[in-house]
């Protein structure tokens, strides 16, 4: 309850302060709403195609000023945690890759999978622009499992996951 109440509070205080902001994450919100429910009924690759749009004529916003701004924006969304706001990076990925097709930046989203030193497997969902990762803290060191969009045929060798 407190959470929630937290989140009303805040989401009042954007529409009122930074109205324009309020309506892109409200945007968002309804996406994210969409892509929670269509990962539920189809499989990735139709759910992600659903979210996604061709890319747009760029803006006159500087292209870093632009990723940052959509960055911050679903990154505050999700880490609201409340429902289906939750942070995961796939979400965070597939929202950006809309939103910055948008406005102009034409991305991929890729899959990813290593073995940690401790033998579990974790995975990891980011964005590439020009053939290089964008928007991370740190450069992703995964194994690239599925890449959107691509009519490649992405092959892993399951060997170097598997647990021994």
């Amino acid at each position: 309850m407190t959470k929630t109440l937290t989140f009303l509070t805040r989401a009042t205080r954007k529409a009122f302060l930074g109205p324009a902001e309020a309506l892109l994450l409200l945007r968002m919100a309804t996406w994210v709403l969409l892509l929670s429910i269509a990962v539920k009924v189809f499989p990735l690759p139709r759910a992600l195609r659903l979210v996604s749009t061709k890319t747009r004529r760029p803006s006159e916003t500087p292209e870093g000023e632009t990723q940052k701004r959509l960055a911050d924006a679903i990154d505050l969304l999700l880490k609201t945690d409340l429902f289906i706001f939750k942070p995961s990076c796939w979400k965070r990925a597939a929202l950006l890759h809309r939103y910055l097709a948008l406005n102009g930046i034409t991305t991929r989203i890729l899959f990813g999978m290593r073995r940690e030193p401790d033998g579990s497997v974790s995975g990891h969902a980011w964005l590439e622009a020009s053939g290089k990762p964008i928007l991370e803290t740190t450069a992703p060191n995964y194994a690239v499992t599925y890449a959107f969009p691509s009519n490649e045929t992405f092959e892993v060798d399951l060997n170097l996951l598997a647990l021994r």
